[in-house]
Parts: C-alpha cells; structure tokens; sequence
C-alpha cells in the first residue's frame, strides 16, 4: 500500500518544539509521508527565548506547490499553521490546487489572550477570511473566532450554550468544520467547542486546566486532529485525542521556554 501523503506548511523554530518542529514528526510518527513547505525560518520560537533571527520563505510556497503538482503527489491532508502576511496571500492562490485532499486543516494562528498577534491587524484578520472557506476544517482559539466573526475578544467564562454557539456561527459563517479551543467556562474547566455542520448541533469537550503557560499547544493540537482525520476519526475523537495529546505534552514538559515534551508521548 502507498504510504498516504500530507502537505505541511507553517514555520519552522530552530529551537523550541512549536509549528512544523512538531508537526512533521507527529505526522509522520503517524504514517504519513509528509511534505514540507515551511513559510518561514525563526532561529527560535517567538516566546522567553529573545529576539529571534527571521528568514520570510513565502516567496517558495507558489514555486515549490507548482513543482509538487507535476509529482505523482496525492495528499490526503493539507496541514496549514502560522503563516503570516505572504505566506497567507500565496496560500490563497495555491491552496485551491490542492482541494483534492480531503482534510484540509487551517490554524489560523494570528491572536491569543484578547489581542492580535505582533505585526497583524485588521486586513490579515480580513484575508484570513479568505482564505477559510478554501479548507475543509478550522482549528481556531477564543480569541481568533471572536475576531473572525468581527466580535471584540472577551475572555470571560462562558456557559456552555455560549462556548457551543461560537462554534455554530463559524460553520455558518464560512462552511467548513470547526474545533474552537480554550474557551474557559462556568465551572472553571476548558473546553474545545465542535460543529461539523450548520444544520448539526455543536458540542463542547471538556478539559481540565492545567496551570502555566506553554507555547505550541495549538500547533499540536492541529497536527494531531489533522492526523486522526486523515485516519478516518471523526471531528469529536480527533479533538479528544488532540486535547488528551496536549495535557499528556505538558505534564511532561519540564523547560516550557522550549516548547512541549511532545516526544514522551508518540509512542
């Protein structure tokens, strides 16, 4: 049997396990041969670490996509991550070339804790917008819906029907599957908030909340759910294993400067 194939294209850290130094061997860990297209090079991820070194390498996404489709290249999945101002522009010219591959998952990492990240604003919210109805399944945190559906972010616990209807709008606003993370609710526990369709009810995963703060949660996340749908799981499961992934990363994880012990838990 062929070994199923996966586009992989986000940034890539020198040092710290965050984006596509995760990534690439979760996925490929778990069959899969991937295919890497990173949309820039850091000399270290952005958090604790100092200023990093940057290399932009969006200028070789639409060239190295174009030679890709003269390979017998048939992905199963499209994993998109970090981009930034480039790389989301020449994504939203390439991505439609590859909408064959059934699961095409897009983190559209661009805010978290109430504001945008540095060097976003209100146009990169408005491409992101764009380019999501070309995916099959997002992967947002709160703060990135709310600024999706051009909401003010508001980090306050929600109940549960306000956690779901987050992700009920989202599948109505731009048709693709949807996982919101971390949204805290009443009772003091995360959740990740899940639709598969407009005319499906949404549901909630709980989770407890662990203490500290970690870089790369949500990339790893995202490969994982990427990974467990590729392997015929449904939405739900691959949010519970993404979630369970994610704890089991961090309880092992001893420097959180350096990004999560993800290793511990591949086998």
């Amino acid at each position: 049997m062929t070994q199923p194939q996966v586009i992989i294209s986000e940034d890539l850290s020198g040092v710290g396990q965050v984006s596509l130094g995760v990534a690439l061997p979760l996925l490929a860990a778990l069959g899969f041969n991937c295919a890497v297209l990173p949309t820039a090079y850091l000399s270290t991820h952005t958090g604790g670490l100092g200023r990093p070194v940057v290399t932009d390498l969006a200028a070789q996404i639409a060239p190295t996509s174009a030679h890709w489709k003269t390979l017998p290249l048939q992905p199963q999945g499209v994993l998109l991550g970090y981009l930034g101002k480039a790389a989301l522009a020449a994504w939203q010219q390439v991505l439609p070339d590859w909408q064959a591959a059934p699961v095409r998952l897009l983190d559209p990492a661009m805010a978290d804790g109430g504001k945008l990240y540095a060097g976003f604003d209100a146009a990169y919210v408005a491409a992101m917008r764009e380019l999501i109805p070309q995916a099959s399944v997002m992967t947002p945190n709160l703060t990135e819906a709310q600024l999706l559906l051009g909401q003010e972010p508001d980090l306050a616990p929600r109940s549960d029907e306000g956690a779901a209807e987050l992700a009920t709008q989202l599948v109505k606003t731009f048709g693709v599957q949807v996982l919101v993370t971390g949204i805290p609710l009443l009772d003091g526990s995360l959740a990740v908030a899940g639709c598969t369709d407009a005319a499906a009810p949404a549901w909630l995963n709980r989770n407890q909340r662990l203490p500290g703060h970690y870089f790369g949660t949500g990339d790893l996340f995202a490969a994982v759910v990427c990974g467990a749908l590729m392997r015929g799981q449904t939405l739900q499961h691959a949010a519970i294993l993404g979630a369970n992934f994610v704890a089991r990363a961090i309880q092992q994880t001893d420097d959180p400067r350096l990004g999560l012990n993800f290793a511990a838990g591949l086998p």
